[in-house]
């Protein structure tokens, strides 16, 4: 059976990308990625030509036979908009009912980038252990507050278009002493803030609500 790659890309610059991607990216017969025109501007750019097919987090049984029959043809690398497949972003799912029937697959990691492991390298907070969160829910927040107030470092994500609202609410429901914003992160307008959570309120007007975000709590 052939290689399925999982491949870690930039989360902003692309500069970032690793030597091997760019060889795994030239070397597979297929790329699945879960925003096709995105990865084949990324292409582009490095000069790859390849034709890229779309998954999604919930993939079909047409999807998943698809992906099985284009395997036994080639090998594949499995891709997201930015970033690692499977952390908080499609690529998990579609591995999990890969394995379901064929747990002889040979599933190889090519290491890249994370907004979460970026994100904590800078925090300057403790980061021995931490939890991680996901994006932050619209709906039933209620247990997601009660793991923020866990006795451990907390990371989650969050979107410029809610970015505003959420720090208003941790900052009025959370017991942690501090906080750091990463906005942006490897991009032209790359932002990471420090403050005490106990001045959030007064700072959060100040807070320029655009790009993507990633929260830090302790």
């Amino acid at each position: 059976m052939n290689n399925i790659y999982v491949v870690g890309l930039p989360i902003g610059n692309l500069d970032d990308i690793t030597l091997r991607a760019i060889q795994t990216l030239k070397d597979v017969d297929f790329i699945y990625s879960e925003k096709p025109l995105k990865t084949l501007k990324l292409l582009n750019h490095f000069e790859i030509k390849k034709s890229v097919f779309i998954y999604s987090q919930n993939p079909s049984p047409h999807l998943i036979n698809q992906f099985l029959e284009k395997l036994s043809k080639g090998s594949i690398a499995l891709v997201v908009e930015a970033g690692t497949p499977g952390i908080s972003d499609p690529g998990n799912k579609l591995i999990h009912d890969l394995l379901i029937n064929n747990s002889d697959l040979n599933i190889m990691p090519i290491p890249g980038v994370s907004a979460l492991t970026t994100s904590l390298s800078v925090s300057g907070l403790n980061t021995q252990e931490f939890i991680f969160l996901g994006f932050y829910p619209k709906t039933k927040k209620t247990k997601f507050i009660e793991k923020i107030n866990a006795n451990k470092t907390v990371v989650f994500y969050e979107s410029c278009h809610r970015i505003l609202k959420t720090l208003k609410e941790i900052s009025q429901k959370t017991n942690k002493e501090n906080i750091v914003i990463c906005r942006e992160l490897t991009k032209l307008h790359e932002e990471v803030i420090r403050y005490k959570l106990q001045d959030l309120p007064d700072i959060i007007e100040k807070i320029n609500p655009k790009g993507e975000f990633t929260i830090i709590l302790n």
